[in-house]
């Protein structure tokens, strides 16, 4: 009987597992798919018959010729506002940005806050934040919130006419890249950015009128790709709940191998 019972728990929680992994795959490709449209279109633009010139850049390529090339340290200008403790706490993530990090932020990133927090960074917001030694990842973005962060932050006023565009491009896939190059340290994931390189790092922007069409058209786009995610995400939550249910039942009696098998 406890062969049967193994036998019969294998073979439902494989066929949910291979569910699963297909979902997961599904989920995956949709996530790659995502980051490859905004770094190709905050790079190229939404008109595929523009003439393109060389970018100089090797994982950029071509880039419309009638874009601008201006470098990140005209763009960002460094400041340093403290004394502001009665602000909320700012967390600066890979994925979400500039967030509250008591409601959004992630648990891998709440370390111990200072019992003194009038040392910290004040942000305002349209402010750009840096989570220097995680800028390599892309730790870093454009807030929506005024708040405070961590004083090993970097905090800039950004001189661009639409934030909404340069947040897009600079979190993108083509950008990263340059704060990983210009990252430096010997502790594993903790690679320091240094404020020099910026004057290395070029930023590429179309027309104020086009950036406000990428904007809508990134915005619209992954709407309907991150609603896909989604439902993804939901349906293996359900599926890692059936299979726990299944095990349950037969363990507990609830079902009755013979009758089912």
């Amino acid at each position: 009987m406890a062969d049967t019972v193994a036998l019969y728990l294998d073979g439902k929680t494989a066929e949910i597992d291979t569910l699963i992994e297909k979902l997961t795959r599904q989920m995956e490709l949709l996530e790659r798919y995502r980051r490859e449209l905004i770094a190709r279109t905050v790079t190229r633009g939404l008109d595929p018959d523009a003439p393109m010139r060389d970018s100089g850049i090797e994982w950029i390529g071509e880039i419309p010729s009638a874009w601008s090339e201006d470098s990140l340290k005209s763009i960002l200008r460094r400041v340093s506002i403290k004394n502001k403790p009665e602000r909320r706490v700012l967390s600066v993530e890979r994925v979400n940005g500039v967030v509250d990090r008591e409601t959004e932020g992630s648990p891998d990133n709440h370390n111990r806050l200072s019992d003194d927090l009038s040392g910290y960074l004040a942000v305002d917001r349209g402010q750009f934040a840096m989570n220097k030694m995680k800028a390599w990842r892309g730790s870093y973005g454009v807030s929506k919130l005024d708040g405070i962060v961590s004083p090993a932050y970097y905090v800039f006023d950004l001189n661009h006419p639409n934030p909404e565009f340069f947040n897009w491009a600079i979190r993108s896939d083509a950008y990263v890249p340059f704060f990983s190059r210009d990252s430096y340290g010997i502790r594993t994931g903790q690679w320091d950015f240094k404020m020099s390189a910026l004057r290395s790092i070029p930023f590429f922007s179309p027309t104020i009128d086009e950036q406000d069409e990428i904007v809508a058209y990134l915005e619209r786009e992954t709407e309907v790709i991150d609603s896909s995610i989604e439902g993804i995400n939901k349906q293996i939550e359900l599926l890692g709940k059936y299979r726990k249910q299944v095990i349950n039942d037969v363990v507990t009696g609830k079902v009755r191998v013979g009758e089912v098998a």
